[in-house]
């Protein structure tokens, strides 16, 4: 029921290295290579394009085809290796059109090396914000791309828990690729899944995060709501750095949305109020969001709603405030860029 676009079967991802990794885990996909370090016999690493804090993403050209690809290189300690390895488990099992697709991976005895195809553009709010105006449908056309990719993950039981729009890549023709999956895991209702490892964007985790009740599917749909709020207000939902404010105010109630632009359609506001619930259990799943009536609307309802405009300068003015604070961050890690 409503599943998204599947891009075609991709061949099997072939994971490679020096390391003895068990084959009952990796099952067929493990080839023992002849040199230690095939990654860069097989591609020409080249410019770097990002720079985060686990990990480093290189455009790489694959020296037989020529084509240009990104290598995401991620540092490791021996004991952290089966975290390390959990973003490639996850990616191997991806073939959907809106999620960037795995080509490869090697491992050695210090770096996973993953390399997925080279989505060139800006990320999500960026791509609006170039923009002089935009309207409720363009939003309402993004968000349809992230939760068919959600459904199709959470029908796979795996969860994102990274849904911030600096992982969301907007390419030609306006198609959206979902990056990222460091934070990603398998999920089984008796497994309890917390998020120590990283704090620093507060205002788009959800709240049974910040407690010990730990993540399911509908905390993927908390950041789809804080995505399509930015999106239709230009601002957070909850401003608090600190985790304990930012608990307790969500814990009064449903998110105010008087910051939001002036003109949303009903839809909109029923979008809003029920992706961004407080108790996880009151969200609807991926798939209800895309059977909800606001994305499934055409026709006239279509029509009106790109009547009304939104004009992006205070978009851009949040967007400059959103950097000042990856420059701070930056400079907490000693990064050029915080991912």
């Amino acid at each position: 029921s409503g599943m998204g676009p599947y891009s075609d079967p991709s061949a099997k991802v072939k994971i490679t290295g020096k390391d003895q990794i068990a084959a009952a885990e990796e099952e067929s996909e493990i080839i023992t290579p002849s040199e230690p370090f095939p990654t860069y016999q097989t591609y020409a690493f080249q410019t770097e394009i990002k720079r985060g804090r686990f990990s480093i993403v290189r455009q790489c050209r694959e020296k037989v085809s020529g084509k240009t690809l990104a290598a995401k290189i991620i540092p490791y300690w021996q004991e952290d290796k089966q975290t390390v390895l959990l973003e490639y488990q996850v990616l191997r099992k991806l073939h959907h059109t809106n999620i960037a697709q795995l080509k490869g991976a090697y491992v050695s005895p210090r770096h996973l090396v993953l390399i997925q195809e080279m989505c060139v553009g800006p990320e999500l709010l960026h791509s609006l914000a170039l923009r002089t105006s935009y309207s409720e449908v363009e939003v309402r056309d993004y968000l349809w791309q992230i939760l068919s990719a959600i459904e199709y993950l959470h029908a796979h039981n795996i969860l994102h828990l990274d849904l911030r729009s600096e992982n969301m890549i907007i390419t030609e023709p306006n198609l959206l690729k979902l990056l990222d999956f460091g934070n990603a895991q398998f999920y089984t209702q008796d497994k309890v899944i917390t998020m120590d490892k990283c704090m620093d964007y507060v205002e788009t985790m959800a709240p049974e995060l910040l407690t010990e009740q730990g993540a399911v599917p509908q905390t993927d749909i908390w950041s789809v709501g804080i995505t399509a709020f930015i999106m239709l207000s230009a601002n957070y939902p909850i401003s608090s750095d600190i985790a304990c404010e930012f608990l307790r105010t969500t814990r009064k109630g449903k998110v105010k949305l008087t910051q939001c632009y002036a003109g949303l359609s009903g839809g909109a506001v029923s979008f809003l109020q029920s992706t961004l619930c407080a108790n996880p259990w009151g969200r609807p799943s991926a798939s209800e969001c895309l059977q909800s009536p606001w994305l499934q609307e055409t026709g006239l309802d279509n029509r009106q709603q790109a009547l009304v405009t939104f004009p992006t300068t205070k978009l851009r003015n949040f967007l400059t405030e959103r950097e000042k604070k990856r420059g701070l961050l930056c400079s907490k890690y000693g990064l050029m860029i915080a991912q």
